[in-house]
């Protein structure tokens, strides 16, 4: 795959996991997070929404309420990697 192609599933993925139930979020970006990993080379932009997602993972897994800085910063990672093809 490409990487805008990666990058716009990434956005969707995002997107559907940031409005469901924290259970089911957690699930769908732990599973992205798997997927990316999976790669087998990342562009510097990929590399950092990888980042992103991770430690959007990390803070799903703790159950804190918002999560509000770690959603910004994994859509805002997806968004650069996709301006960034």
């Amino acid at each position: 795959m490409s990487d805008y192609v990666e990058a716009r599933y990434v956005k969707y993925v995002l997107r559907k996991a940031q409005f469901a139930e924290q259970e089911v979020a957690s699930q769908l970006i732990n599973d992205l997070f798997r997927d990316l990993s999976l790669l087998q080379t990342l562009s510097d932009a990929g590399q950092q929404t990888l980042t992103s997602i991770r430690l959007l993972s990390v803070s799903l897994s703790h159950g804190r309420s918002l999560h509000a800085y770690e959603w910004d910063a994994a859509n805002n990672a997806a968004e650069a990697w996709c301006q960034a093809r």
